[in-house]
This record gives structure tokens, sequence and C-alpha cells, in this order.
């Protein structure tokens, strides 16, 4: 899921006529500007998809000349960061209040219809422990978005806000703007209130599919001649590999490249859709404690294959403590398959790691009874949540985790033997053992493919032409934890990833 730094947000809020703090935009090699905002001014390095840049030196309050122009040099220059696209030199404001807002996709359920899930807080970004009277939360549809007279009632339930028709009518705003550029993540944070009660967007970012992008926006999207902030580390290389093996979904995965703060947990993450990413930076976005090792996301009905192997490259980094996995609660993404496929690869990682886990969506009961059944046989500790738990509380058991040291267990070994079944997409290999189940009842393990691609025919395994194999895990998994091993999936990464 690729990321939209700030300026560009800027470009399209400004079209759907949403308030903004006045700012402008500097690239490298551009001379020094002639005209700047009235000093203090905030110097805003452009990165894509970076978040808590204050607190990584890449955002700066200037208050003379002289400073604005060693600090810009700076910023526009590479760094531990790489090369920011540029600089965003925006108004100092006197806030009387920040808030937080951010939409984001629901891929929908059985139940539902794909929309939009509206998040405000009146305690901003720094964290949503007082969710039950400062965060509104509100399904919209992508047809018939909400007008605000429907948002102001809404907010009228929250505690400590006034502005509710300044607010109202901001929100719209948002909410057309992800709705008429098809976003996945769109945030404001924070959103701004000054002295007269006027709200105002004072840093946003946001989320897209490469596919929904429209011809007539792809100078915004994809600015031309652009190079890339930053070069791939080693595993990102891997994940790059991985899309291009298996392109359905979205596999993103990109490491921090900051020091972590003295005594901060490193938590590597595997975020499931923008709402679990979201959530995670409302939760941790203030926090020196907490050094978030990556950022990723995999959502958008990819394979428990893929999923899998995403998840042995987050768990491949470097020193990482703990490993929390979380998603919006309105995943599209089977909670079940992806269960799986988090039991398979912390069982053949060469350094699982600790992990808090919360499913949310399709069989998200069913995903959490899985790790009710095999836990105890894994080399790492495991606490599941459920949807209605908030990454607040995940992040308030990371110390008991991660104070667990974890050491290297033997390296996975592929099955024997040559392999029954070979797909191509999502790309795996699976091995039967006919002499582990050697009576004519079907096994479960193929009871338990959803699609019918495995068949049982007189005692043999076969597939159905007619079928596909959608890479769920769900024939390993039966097999491992009901039958006798009788079908194993293996699942080779592009590199050797250690």
């Amino acid at each position: 899921m690729p990321a939209l730094p700030e300026y560009r947000t800027r470009i399209l809020l400004e079209r759907e006529n949403v308030p903004l703090v006045n700012g402008i935009f500097v690239s490298p090699g551009d001379e020094y500007p002639s005209s700047i905002p009235e000093m203090p001014v905030y110097l805003k390095a452009q990165i894509p998809g970076a978040t808590s840049r204050k607190k990584h030196g890449l955002v700066r309050r200037v208050d003379t000349p002289e400073e604005l122009q060693e600090n810009l040099d700076t910023l526009l220059s590479p760094g531990s960061w790489g090369q920011a696209e540029g600089v965003l030199i925006t108004n100092g404001l006197d806030l009387r209040d920040e808030y937080y807002a951010g939409c984001m996709l629901d891929f929908g359920s059985e139940d539902n219809l794909p929309g939009g899930i509206l998040l405000f807080s009146t305690e901003g970004g720094s964290g949503v422990e007082g969710r039950s009277g400062t965060l509104l939360k509100m399904r919209f549809s992508l047809l018939h978005p909400p007008s605000s007279d429907r948002i102001k009632k809404e907010l009228k339930g929250l505690e400590g806000l006034r502005e509710h028709a300044a607010v109202s009518e901001f929100l719209k705003g948002m909410i057309s703007t992800f709705i008429g550029y098809k976003l996945i993540v769109l945030e404001i944070n924070p959103l701004g209130v000054l002295n007269d009660g006027s709200v105002v967007a004072v840093d946003c970012r946001a989320e897209f599919e490469k596919s929904a992008v429209r011809k007539a926006d792809r100078d915004v999207f994809f600015p031309p001649g652009l190079k890339s902030s930053r070069d791939l580390t080693e595993l990102e290389e891997v994940v790059e590999l991985i899309n291009r093996d298996d392109p359905s979904g979205t596999g993103f995965f990109r490491q921090n490249r900051e020091t972590p703060s003295e005594g901060a947990f490193r938590v590597a993450t595997n975020l499931c859709g923008g709402g679990g990413k979201m959530l995670w930076e409302m939760t941790t976005g203030s926090r020196t404690d907490i050094f978030t090792m990556n950022e990723s996301d995999t959502s958008g009905g990819l394979s428990a294959f893929k999923s899998y192997r995403i998840l042995m490259v987050i768990l491949a980094q470097r020193d990482a403590q703990v490993l929390l996995l979380t998603g919006s609660g309105m995943a599209f993404q089977n909670q079940h398959h992806l269960a799986a496929a988090v039991w398979k690869a912390l069982r053949e990682s060469p350094t699982p790691l600790p992990s808090l886990l919360r499913f949310g969506g399709t069989d998200e009961d069913k995903a959490r009874e899985l790790f009710e059944r095999v836990s105890g046989t894994l080399p790492v500790r495991v606490k599941t949540y459920p949807a209605v738990v908030f990454p607040n509380a995940m992040v308030d058991d990371i110390m008991d985790m991660a104070g667990e040291t974890t050491e290297t267990v033997q390296r996975y070994k592929a099955p024997r033997g040559k392999p029954e079944i070979i797909v191509e997409i999502p790309p795996g290999r699976i091995y039967f053992f006919p002499q582990k189940w050697r009576n004519d009842e079907i096994p479960p393990s193929i009871k338990a493919c959803p699609t019918g691609f495995l068949q049982w025919k007189n005692g043999f395994l076969h597939t159905d032409p007619e079928a596909r194999c959608i890479g769920c895990l769900m024939c390993e998994t039966a097999a491992l934890l009901d039958g006798n091993a009788e079908i194993l999936i293996e699942l080779e990464m592009p590199e050797v990833v250690d």
C-alpha cells in the first residue's frame, strides 16, 4: 500500500476545500524561497510513509532566517532518513486544542458491504486510553456519504468538544477527499483548533492503492522524475520479490531507519490493513519507550501463503523483541487463514518472537481458538486479543512479553520427497505422505479444503481441475491438528531470510 506524503496529501484536501495551515513546498535543488511564512515556521521533511517525524528530527521549529537556511539545507540533503522528496515550510500556529481525525477503508464482510470508517478523537493522536468518551468511530457509505448534520449529531456524544459545526464540516470535506480519490487511509493529526474556533489541518498523510489512481491524478500520486526516498534494505528487497511472485493483495514492508531510544522496546509489527496502522500510530505516536521496527501492511484479500512469507521477513529483523499483529477489526482477509499463517511462521522461523495477536474480521473466533490449541507447542509466548481490544491495551503487555529473551531455534527443514502438487499462484508445494494415512476415510486435511481443490478418491489424493488452491493453509493446519501430518506445505522464500 503506497504512502502519500503530507505535501501531496494537502493537494487532494485543498481540492475539496478542506482548510489547511499555510505552507510552501521546497524541492531538492530549488532556490531559497523568496517569500516565506512569518516566523516562527516549521520545516517538515517529506518522506512517504514516515511517521513520528518530530520525534526523529524531521520536523523542526525555526525562529530566524539564519536557522531556516541551515535547517532547510540539512533536511534537503541525504541523511539517515535517506533523500526526502522536499521540505514543507508551514506557519507556526497558536492552537487552542488538537484533535485526531482519520478515515480508513472497510473491505466489508458477509453481512456488510464495503464502506469507510471515520475515526475522530478529542485526545489528538497521543493515545486512545480515554476512547469511551473521546473517540468517535462511525461507519459510512462510499456511495452515500454522511451529511455534516449527521456527523454533527454523532459528534455531540463526545466529551469536551465545542466546535461541533466547524468540525463536522471539516470531516465532511475529509470524507469527500477519501472517497473521491479512492484512498485506503487518510489521516489528519493534529486537526488544530484556533482561538476563534475555526479548525485547520496541521499535518496529514494518506495511503492508496495504485490500481485505483485515475489518469488525471497520476501527477499527484506519481510525480514525474521523482526519485525513491531511500534505497531498499535486504529484507525490503525480499518483500519486493514476494510481491513479484504473488501480486494478489497488499504486501507492504519498510524498516525503520532511525536508532531506537535507549531502553525502548523494539516491536516488529504486522499491521493488517490501514486501520491497524492508524490505531497503532494513535497509540504509540508520542511514546519514546516503544520503537516500531518497521511499517507493514498485509491486506486486500492476500493469501495465507503470502502472509506467511511477509511474516517470515518481519520476524527476521535483527534485535526485535516482540511481534505485534493487529488489524482494524473489519478485515476482509479471513482471520482463520491469517492465524494459520502466523502459526506456521512462528514454528518455522529461525527467529520467532513473543507475539501479541489481535484478530478482527471473518472467522476471528476460529483464529483465536487455533492459538488456544497450539500456543503451548510454540517456542515463544503468544497472547491473543479480540477485535474490541484497542492497541493501547496491547501495548501495556509489551514490557512483560518482550522481557522474555528468545533463543535461535533449529532451522526449519523442508519435507522430504517429491511434492504431490505444485501450485503456481499463490506459489507453494503440497506434500502428501500416504504412509501416514492408510485407510479409505477422507483425511481431515482434505475435508478442510474450502474450495474442493483437494479431492479424495479410492484412497488416493487428487485435485479438481475446475477448482483452485487459494493458499489458505487449512489443509496443513487440519493435518497437524486433527490428522497425522499427512499433508505438509513448503513455502520457499525468494531469498534466504536470516
